[in-house]
């Protein structure tokens, strides 16, 4: 009789072993995917063809999850406000230092592109040429809202510059998002719109036409930390691989953006020692 029972206990003992061995690995497992360790990137929804690239080649290369909310860079500014992330990539670095004075982002930034505002119209569009052109009575103008960066942008140069007020009469709709505007276009719902060049014109269907008002002054899209971010040395890295030459820029220019050197800024971020 005692043989059996010391090969019942023998078998319970291991049973127990293999569930507390069980119960340490799911622990483990669940310790690595943990939402911690995710990082979330709020991007201007410009950004998004080379970013959504370039995250994807992070993941694969690094293994680290990263989520991206892509929206208009004012409206990612007040989603900022109300939520928690660790990195902020707007297509103007206005809305970084309205982040920075709301306490919400370091003070040093990483710059990623340049961005130059054109006037978007369909390839067999002919008739509009000039800022001129989008006065004429009947043109229709789809225009970004002002909690996009490009919005923002074009109101201050074109009030600047006397001509807001007589292509505002023009303007028939207006969108949270410069991608939405260059829809409008691209489906004829629209005539024109000002949106940022690059993202026009690798397009077979859409031309894009040069302004000097705006080709004298770029916007300036980079990146900086949020103060909420929970894994500060992730976070760098992420940001330096987006700025990075070899890497993030690569993707930019891949798909028509101007860069910028990262080695150039005076307030960079300090490189991360991981």
């Amino acid at each position: 009789m005692k043989k059996p029972l010391i090969i019942f206990l023998g078998l319970i003992a291991v049973l127990v072993l293999c569930l507390i061995a069980l119960s340490q690995r799911e622990k483990s497992d669940s310790s690595d995917h943990s939402p911690a360790d995710t990082l979330t990137l709020y991007c201007a929804a410009g950004l998004r063809n080379p970013v959504s690239d370039i995250i994807d080649q992070y993941t694969s290369e690094t293994g680290r999850k990263v989520t991206v909310i892509y929206n208009g860079s004012g409206a990612l500014l007040s989603q900022i406000q109300l939520g928690k992330g660790d990195l902020y990539l707007p297509a103007n670095i206005f809305y970084i230092r309205e982040a920075q004075k709301l306490g919400l982002a370091a003070d040093e930034t990483i710059p990623v592109s340049y961005l130059t505002a054109k006037i978007i119209v369909r390839k067999n569009n002919t008739s509009i040429q000039s800022l001129d052109d989008l006065t004429k009575p009947g043109v229709r103008i789809s225009f970004a809202n002002k909690s996009a960066a490009i919005g923002k942008f074009t109101r201050r140069i074109l009030t600047e510059n006397g001509l807001l007020k007589n292509i505002e009469a023009n303007i028939i709709v207006t969108k949270p998002t410069v991608n939405s505007i260059i829809q409008d276009v691209t489906i004829g719902s629209a005539d024109a719109t000002i949106a940022w060049g690059a993202l026009a014109e690798n397009s077979p269907e859409l031309r894009t036409i040069e302004v000097p008002i705006f080709t004298a002054q770029k916007s300036h899209a980079s990146i900086t930390l949020l103060r909420s971010t929970r894994n500060q040395a992730k976070a760098m890295h992420l940001a330096r691989y987006i700025s990075a030459n070899d890497k993030g820029l690569e993707t930019f220019k891949s798909y028509g953006f101007e860069t910028h050197s990262p080695t150039k800024d005076k307030k960079e971020l300090p490189k991360p020692s991981l």
